[in-house]
């Protein structure tokens, strides 16, 4: 009868058909009625059907042995000691299988070490078994003396060849077996999936080179394999046992352990989550870099926020750069420097490096010189210079210009108001007029989201900047234009996360400007991709229009929650390593980002992660005069005369800094 407020759990009834292992995980039940873990439970039926396999095997071995010793001396064994010694030896075998834990290692990811194991153990049982006849069965007086050692060879060669087998068919070969010992260097922990953890150590094996740890144990992220081995290293737990795992090595070794994160593929959930516990822990965390070098690198920012980068078509950007003539400019700043990288694997005809900073410019250049069969040129130049640039695009003749040069730092920008309109709208329209005059076929500017409804005077320089390159397709000339809009790049010079770094490496405190601001985030990667494909994509449209591009970005980021996630990224602590201080927004900064304005209507492209919306200039006349009045009025350093054509061009903008009315 059940008791009254409480509903009785009705055991499920196995069907006949159902396997063994089904059945027994069907019934381990808890008194009320919550399953146990299923993985938990395969894996302990996994050590029980390995530890009989090799108990049967072994009888097997034994009872034949003994019959065929006895066929050749033409007789029955006498007193049944064939039968005695196969249960014996069996038993030995189970015995010894449960001392030394025979059992643990996984078949398909064996070692060397557990095949030493495996050798001790048919050993010690091929011992124990003349030993309990000799003691208990009449002296042992009918067992062969020959038979124990001929059984348990037998024994360890058929141990030996089922678990190759299994490897081969997993894995192609059994070369892996080899591990070398390095027990004196510092200990660490592996943590990813079983067959991960197996590829990495047996790729680290063959490499043979000097590694600086020595792996005491693994984090199997699946949950299966707990209490066995993976190439002779236990599987000491999941996720959820790293504290008393780490507590547990420091107290055995003297040391905290190393975590190692082998998983290429690991979520950003699932990253945060191991930074932060890394970090209450006080012990070292480190990832495997991309690529096929198997390094160890330590977490970045880029591996924690913003979302995953897509997979994208390569074709068009391909059938877009192929045998081009591509110019760019800031080449030797973060976006324009990845952009040469990428363009360099698309076959161009040439490319044309145009940066002012001579630094920026030697390290791009050094970088393409590994190249040998790319044709390029890098020029010191500044894009204000009309003269230089004109004699840029006269020798060079370039086809498609994509257009990185600009001054970018917020705060600096609104102290220097009249540098900004200099670069950001002139230097974007005298690169404009070149592409006019010398036929190139395709012009692409990179702008900002600060561009829409602008709060700062760099924001609003590029509105003016989008404006010259959507006005650029309504004269005669036959040039795609656009310009392509996204957030924050991690890591870029300048940004937050360099600044972040620096102030955690002088001990704090760490400075942000609001506990709630918010920031889009874009790996350099992503971003100078998408910038080719909506360049490539741009190339498709009607000449006479043009597009700005904006790049799904993603969700916005918190800058705190960035900022605690940088601190424990070096292995400390918020708050109790590192400080955080509130400062306060500086003139010209928001407290969050916005893509488009109301009045911009996106629409989505075929290249996903890429919108766009149509431009338009009402009147390019009047937008051309009040372009010339600007930059006129900055290069005479009138202030009053900037301000009154800024508010001709972007009326919705009040400046800050140096042209405020303050």
């Amino acid at each position: 009868m059940a008791t009254p407020g409480r509903m009785e759990t009705a055991r499920p009834v196995p069907t006949e058909s159902a396997g063994l292992s089904n059945v027994l995980a069907l019934w381990m039940v808890t008194p009320d009625g919550n399953r146990l873990s299923m993985k938990k439970t395969a894996a302990s039926l996994t050590k029980i059907w390995v530890t009989l396999y090799d108990v049967l095997l072994g009888a097997l071995c034994m009872y034949g042995v003994m019959r065929v010793r006895y066929f050749y001396e033409g007789k029955l064994a006498p007193e049944h000691i064939d039968i005695r010694a196969t249960v014996i030896f069996a038993l030995a075998v189970l015995s010894v299988w449960m001392i030394m834990k025979t059992y643990r290692p996984v078949w398909r990811f064996m070692s060397f070490d557990d095949v030493r194991t495996l050798f001790q153990s048919v050993v010690w049982a091929s011992v124990l078994t003349p030993l309990v006849l000799f003691v208990f069965f009449n002296r042992a007086e009918y067992l062969p003396r020959s038979v124990p050692f001929v059984a348990g060879a037998l024994f360890f060669f058929m141990l030996v060849a089922s678990r190759a087998m299994v490897m081969v068919y997993y894995n192609g070969d059994v070369r892996s077996l080899f591990r070398k010992g390095q027990h004196t260097k510092p200990p660490a922990v592996l943590i990813g999936k079983s067959q991960t953890l197996h590829d990495y150590m047996r790729d680290e094996a063959h490499k043979k080179r000097d590694i600086p740890y020595y792996v005491r144990g693994l984090i199997e992220t699946g949950g299966s394999h707990k209490g066995r081995s993976i190439r002779g290293v236990p599987v000491i737990g999941n996720l959820d046992d790293i504290p008393g795992i780490v507590a547990s090595m420091e107290k055995l070794h003297g040391t905290k352990p190393t975590l190692i994160l082998v998983d290429k593929h690991t979520g950003r959930k699932r990253a945060a989550e191991l930074v932060k516990l890394a970090s209450t822990l006080g012990t070292g965390l480190v990832r495997l870099k991309p690529g096929q070098s198997g390094d160890l690198t330590p977490f970045e920012a880029a591996d924690l926020i913003g979302r995953q980068a897509r997979s994208l078509d390569p074709a068009p950007v391909e059938r877009f750069l192929r045998g081009k003539t591509v110019l760019i400019t800031g080449a030797g700043g973060t976006i324009g420097s990845e952009l040469v990288r990428q363009i360099a694997l698309h076959d161009p005809a040439r490319m044309v490096l145009v940066d002012s900073s001579e630094m920026n410019l030697y390290n791009i250049d050094q970088e393409m010189q590994a190249h040998k069969s790319l044709s390029y040129r890098a020029v010191l130049g500044d894009v204000r210079d009309a003269a230089h640039m004109d004699e840029i695009f006269a020798r060079e003749k370039p086809d498609i210009i994509l257009h990185a040069a600009a001054l970018k730092h917020v705060p600096l920008m609104e102290t220097n108001p009249i540098a900004t309109v200099l670069t950001n709208v002139g230097g974007t329209k005298v690169i404009v007029d070149m592409a006019i005059k010398y036929g190139a076929e395709s012009f692409t500017l990179i702008s900002t989201d600060k561009a829409v409804s602008p709060n700062n005077f760099m924001g609003a320089s590029k509105r003016i900047a989008e404006m010259i390159t959507m006005a650029s397709s309504l004269n005669e000339a036959d040039i795609s234009s656009c310009a392509v809009r996204f957030g924050n790049v991690l890591a870029s010079n300048g940004s937050v996360i360099p600044l972040f770094e620096k102030q955690i490496e002088r001990g704090g405190p760490v400075t942000v400007t609001d506990k709630n601001v918010t920031r889009y985030f874009m790996t350099k990667e992503e971003a100078a991709a998408l910038v080719l494909q909506a360049a490539a994509l741009n190339g498709g449209q009607r000449k006479e229009v043009s597009s700005i591009y904006v790049l799904d970005m993603g969700e916005p980021v918190n800058i705190t929650r960035l900022a605690r996630q940088l601190i424990r990224l070096r292995g400390l602590m918020p708050d109790r390593d590192i400080e955080i201080v509130y400062t306060g927004l500086r003139p010209g900064e928001k407290m969050e980002e916005t893509l488009t304005s109301a009045e911009e209507a996106l629409e989505t492209t075929y290249v996903k992660g890429v919108m766009r919306f149509v431009g338009t200039i009402p009147d390019p006349d009047n937008l051309s005069r009040n372009i010339d009045a600007l930059l006129d009025a900055a290069r005479k350093r009138d202030r009053a005369g900037v301000k009154k054509a800024l508010a001709s061009l972007v009326p919705e903008f009040r400046p800050n800094g140096e042209l405020s009315d303050d």
